[in-house]
């Protein structure tokens, strides 16, 4: 039994490799680097240090390949929009013996735009933001006129390929209409189509879910408590959340809709003014926050090893309300950006809380079926590693400040 992880800097990566690993199952983990975050774990059986795929794809397509031909791998597991790009083209050239659960090329690519998946979503008659999504640039002034501020500029694609380079896209919030052409051209440039989006204040839901041929394996929902950065992004700490039935049978829909096979989160937002949630994105592959599902009591990797490799376990939906998870370094940066940011940031009027909340928050250590995400007693090695990786960011970025400020 015997499976292959790449992407070994991500929470993801090391959520799995414990998953598996506790369940007696050998673990390789790959990266860009000698040690990796996933790789740093006791349940890591060995590292592989891989070129970059988003810079050298074609070599770390032969990598990848050579490590395989080896026979000594049940499953190959990509866990990144790129890597996952990268394998599906080479699955055909692949032995037999490993298995890839991933779809074809143009069923993530699918998956993974934005725009795509917002058009299903409005067929299947789940709620989602107010969006203009446009072909050219003829109506954007039009656009810019009658939109409610602030609104939402979401690149289409997270990733986008092309001439062989990858160009990520970040989500911006614009204030006024003269804000949003600007924005709007600086995002089209660098990915093709953006949307613009009404601003959806509220509470962030997540669903996470296991779809194989056709049948629901196993689902599980949690609510978002903080992000970095604070006017939205990626959980920091979050809670699970009592089975929302009806939020599960839409993204359910929506995933068959795509035509999904395997791990998705489906996010939603609860729109503070009329209760209503509104889809925000589909991610097709495991999450960042995997780790509080199996804290929580559904191991989604082992389960989806068992369906990879043959098995049928039974469908998976009782787990444990109320746990939470913490990722602390996360929160740190979560603290310190909100520490250092003045009000009406990025899309908003005012902020929830003080900052003096905002620090007694962060001191709240301890709280009943609270887990933190990295760093384990009973298997400390990739908490050490984040942290001395956090530090060297941390003095390379006041180097860099130090050389810029010297040069003026």
């Amino acid at each position: 039994m015997s499976v292959f992880i790449t992407d070994g800097d991500q929470r993801a990566a090391l959520a799995l490799v414990r998953a598996l690993g506790r369940e007696g199952i050998s673990v390789t983990v790959g990266s860009t680097g000698e040690n990796s975050l996933a790789g740093s774990s006791r349940y890591c059986a060995r590292q592989v240090c891989y070129p970059s795929p988003q810079t050298q794809a074609a070599a770390f397509q032969a990598c990848l390949r050579a490590e395989m031909q080896q026979g000594q791998f049940q499953v190959l597991l990509p866990l990144t929009d790129i890597t996952m790009r990268v394998v599906a083209q080479m699955r055909g050239t692949l032995p037999p013996l490993v298995q890839v659960p991933i779809p074809s090329e143009d069923k993530i690519q699918e998956a993974q735009d934005k725009r795509h998946v917002l058009m299903l979503a409005k067929e299947l008659g789940i709620a989602c933001p107010e969006t203009f999504m446009l072909s050219d640039d003829e109506n954007l002034a039009e656009v810019a006129r009658k939109v409610h501020y602030p609104v939402v500029i979401k690149p289409r694609f997270s990733w986008w390929h092309q001439n062989g380079t990858w160009s990520s896209g970040n989500v911006q919030y614009a204030h006024d209409p003269e804000d949003l052409v600007s924005k709007y051209h600086n995002s089209n440039q660098l990915i093709p189509g953006p949307l613009v989006q009404e601003r959806i204040a509220g509470e962030g839901r997540g669903v996470f879910l296991l779809s194989w041929n056709g049948e629901l394996k196993a689902a599980f929902c949690h609510r978002r408590l903080r992000e970095k950065p604070p006017w939205g992004g990626v959980s920091v700490y979050r809670e699970s959340i009592p089975l929302d039935q009806g939020l599960v049978d839409k993204s359910f829909a929506l995933l068959q809709a795509i035509g999904w096979q395997g791990p998705a989160m489906v996010e939603f937002k609860i729109d503070s003014r009329t209760g209503e949630p509104n889809l925000m994105e589909v991610n097709g592959r495991f999450w960042g926050s995997l780790q509080l599902a199996i804290d929580a009591g559904i191991n989604f990797p082992f389960l989806f090893y068992q369906l990879v490799i043959g098995k049928d376990p039974p469908a998976t939906f009782d787990y444990k309300a109320g746990v939470k998870s913490r990722w602390l370094l996360g929160d740190l940066d979560h603290l310190l950006i909100r520490l250092s940011h003045a009000e009406k940031t990025n899309g908003f009027s005012r902020y929830d809380r003080s900052k003096l909340r905002t620090c007694l928050d962060f001191m709240k250590l301890y709280e009943r079926d609270l887990h933190y995400e990295i760093f384990r007693f009973d298997d400390r090695g990739p908490g050490w590693y984040e942290w001395k990786a956090y530090l060297h960011s941390l003095f390379r970025k006041s180097g860099s400040h130090r050389e810029v400020a010297s040069a003026r």
